[in-house]
């Protein structure tokens, strides 16, 4: 991990970011001179649930994941969240601990803010409030309807919904209609996304492969149906 100071470049995206665009000229330059910037490896833990909740990130380049730990000391409820976003919102002004691990997926630059100083800003402009209530609602909403459809007995219907919120979180939308992924993501991975042993995850992404409904190639996958519910 490396750590340093905010650049030029840095500080004009948050400046220009819509998360932090409302902000007046003080509290953005309050927030940059107190912003680092850190680079992680891929695999790297940002920060372990439990952690006292110090920081609030924005992603500069990269990918994250998020989840929690079970009683039974395994990984569950997977969120994603790519570059030119910021977390974590869930537990804003109130939880005193991070209520997830966040863990490296590709190489990561982020910037670093001291969460007590963003918290500050936030209190004090309303329109940037707004927006952080929004995206803790939109991340809620992900959060439960990944839970609801992936409660299936089917292990073609759990790996086709686990890269279906793949990307609906860290895709990209091309020209063809298709989604790609634009991140590579391990079969070992997608399994423990979507609750299934990682051969029974070679086998359901060789049946959509063959179904036309996706493409995987160098461990990039990219999603041909626009229909989460055609399996």
């Amino acid at each position: 991990m490396k750590n340093k100071h905010v650049d030029q470049l840095d500080a004009d995206k948050l400046r220009t970011h819509p998360e932090f665009g409302p902000l007046t000229d003080e509290n953005i330059e309050k927030l940059i001179a107190a912003t680092k910037v850190k680079s992680y490896h891929r695999g790297q833990i940002l920060f372990d649930q439990g952690d006292p909740r110090n920081n609030f990130y924005y992603l500069v380049d990269g990918v994250v994941k998020s989840f929690h730990w079970n009683e039974d000391g395994e990984e569950q409820l997977y969120l994603y969240v790519r570059q030119n976003k910021a977390f974590p919102y869930i537990g804003l002004f109130d939880d005193e601990y991070y209520a997830y691990t966040v863990e490296s997926m590709t190489e990561v630059k982020l910037l670093e803010m001291p969460m007590p100083l963003y918290e500050e800003v936030l209190r004090a402009t309303p329109e940037l409030m707004v927006n952080a209530i929004r995206e803790m609602s939109r991340i809620i909403n992900m959060a439960e309807t990944q839970l609801q459809e992936m409660v299936t007995t089917s292990a073609k219907a759990r790996v086709w919904n686990a890269i279906w919120f793949l990307g609906q979180q860290i895709g990209d939308d091309q020209e063809d209609g298709t989604i790609l992924i634009p991140y590579p993501m391990t079969l070992i991975e997608l399994s423990k996304v979507s609750g299934t042993t990682r051969e029974t995850t070679s086998q359901m992404v060789q049946q959509l492969v063959k179904e036309n409904k996706i493409q995987y190639n160098r461990k990039y996958f990219k999603i041909l149906v626009r229909d989460q519910s055609s399996t």
